[in-house]
């Protein structure tokens, strides 16, 4: 294969592997049988540098190098240096390493650098090393190939969720204590008025607890991006409706964004957000942990109430704020690349398939050491051994979601043992953009893009949360966005578009 296959061959190509048998059972983690091609044990090891994001460097991640390294070279005959990097820290060091030539072979970019990565050479084209991926694209499916930008296959995404959804977020015994139950909301963008059951549930929050904050966080619907409408990557010409749509226009001057500014403004002049929400940076989940906050706004999933009571220390409920759509961003918001450092990609390629078929390896990134870090339970989940928690634990990250794989991991107990057959499944049922697989080159609009981001970044967070008048700062946001170039992006967006259509 070692070449580019162009977009329109991509089905071509999964056939091919189908024939070949390889779209079919799951594949094991065993000596020298993956299908990313089979292990020379007869070559000196090669050494993969893999950068991979943590939530904190802990005691054990020396012996986490250690098992890795040996579970690799039993393998694949490959030994491993792991880069582990806090999110605070990734923003700032992956540009310098990539800019300085660093030894690096594999690291999860961002969907905002992917452009800037590819003309500045700082990243491979996956596309030239399909051979040594087949588990990875059996696993991914149609997913594997949504990071083509043009005929470059910058990277493969994760298993997890395929969509992100807005949801209210909110505390269960407050709900329940005023005789809610989930069921009793149907909030949809078909009807927004069907949003006064928030502003009513608000009002008794507030007639309760005098108080306490109905809504808080850094979140509100017209902040929620991936939800309501496909953006194409950036805000600046999206596809209203879901995706539903081939169309580029302007969201900030749709009536779905007016009406979502009109009902924040609602609560926040009824109190019911904080007063400083439009400038605070904190999340909802630290509002609400600090115990003075009913709720907050977020991107929500099966398993979003497990997640968030070890967020904020409170059991939550979810109310769903709209439909449920898939858009390239959700799958491509961060992806697996290979650095052009690497000395051998072809290694780095086979590395990376192998990371989609080891439960071992993703239990030893995510949870650290067994029998230390943590013990698999009865029914199969993983757990704090006897005698340790989130305080003392050598090694704990629970960041699946930004994992290759996590499907092939355990669970953390506390979910649902079939979480990943919920995964699966709320995957499929999606409401799919037509405009899924298509990545936008922002490279001709560059400039025009970095201006855009600046008006927005005056404008959206005020609007947004209703912390001002709507009408007038409306239509100067949109002046101000078309003055710096909204309209260049936008037909270049829509050019982009109708060219991947008419392939497609």
């Amino acid at each position: 294969m070692n070449r580019s296959p162009k977009r329109g061959n991509i089905l071509l190509v999964f056939a091919v592997l189908a024939v070949m048998g390889l779209v079919c059972g799951c594949g094991g983690g065993n000596k020298g049988t993956s299908a990313g091609g089979p292990a020379n044990f007869d070559e000196p090891p090669y050494e993969i540098n893999f950068l991979y994001l943590v939530a904190s460097e802990g005691a054990n991640q020396g012996k986490v190098q250690e098992a890795v390294n040996a579970l690799a070279l039993k393998e694949l005959n490959m030994k491993v240096k792991l880069i582990p990097m806090t999110f605070g820290a990734f923003f700032s060091q992956v540009p310098m390493m990539l800019a300085a030539n660093e030894p690096l072979d594999l690291f999860p970019a961002m969907s905002y650098n992917f452009s800037t990565f590819i003309d500045a050479q700082y990243v491979v084209n996956m596309a030239d090393y399909l051979d040594y991926a087949q588990d990875a694209i059996r696993i991914l499916g149609d997913d594997a190939f949504t990071g083509y930008i043009g005929d470059f296959l910058i990277g493969f995404g994760q298993m997890k969720e395929r969509a992100f959804p807005a949801g209210l977020v909110v505390r269960r015994d407050i709900f329940e204590e005023l005789g809610y139950k989930v069921e009793d909301f149907s909030v949809t963008t078909d009807d927004y008025n069907s949003f006064n059951q928030i502003t009513a549930l608000f009002a008794k929050v507030k007639q309760k607890y005098p108080s306490m904050s109905c809504i808080d966080g850094t979140s509100i619907m017209g902040m929620q991006e991936m939800s309501y409408m496909d953006n194409l990557g950036s805000n600046f010409g999206v596809l209203e409706n879901y995706g539903q749509t081939t169309t580029i226009t302007n969201w900030y001057e749709s009536e779905q964004y007016k009406r979502f500014c009109l009902i924040a403004r609602e609560w926040f002049q009824k109190g019911y957000s904080s007063g400083d929400i439009a400038v605070n940076r904190d999340s909802g989940e630290i509002k609400m942990r600090a115990g003075n906050s009913f709720s907050f706004i977020a991107n929500v999933k099966p398993n979003t109430d497990i997640e968030k009571l070890a967020q904020t220390s409170y059991e939550t409920l979810v109310i769903p704020l709209g439909k449920v759509m898939k858009t390239t961003n959700a799958v491509n918001a961060g992806l697996y690349v290979i650095a052009n450092a690497s000395k051998n990609p072809a290694k780095a390629m086979q590395f990376l398939n192998w990371t989609f078929i080891s439960g071992e390896f993703t239990d030893l990134i995510n949870w650290g050491i067994k029998g230390e870090d943590w013990v698999e339970t009865p029914d199969g989940m993983a757990a704090y051994p006897e005698g340790i928690n989130a305080q003392n634990v050598g090694y704990h990250n629970d960041f699946g979601w930004i994992y290759p794989n996590q499907f092939v991991g355990h669970p953390w107990v506390g979910n649902p043992p079939d979480i990943w057959d919920q995964y699966r499944k709320y995957n499929a049922g999606l409401l799919v953009s037509k405009a899924f697989g298509f990545t936008f080159d922002s490279t001709p609009v560059a400039n025009e893009e970095a201006q855009l981001y600046s008006v927005q970044e005056e404008y959206r967070y005020d609007l947004s949360f209703g912390a001002v008048e709507i009408e007038n700062r409306l239509r100067e946001f949109n002046k101000a966005l078309y003055d710096a170039g909204l309209q260049r992006v936008m037909d270049e967006k829509q050019r982009q578009l109708n060219e991947w259509l008419a392939k497609k």
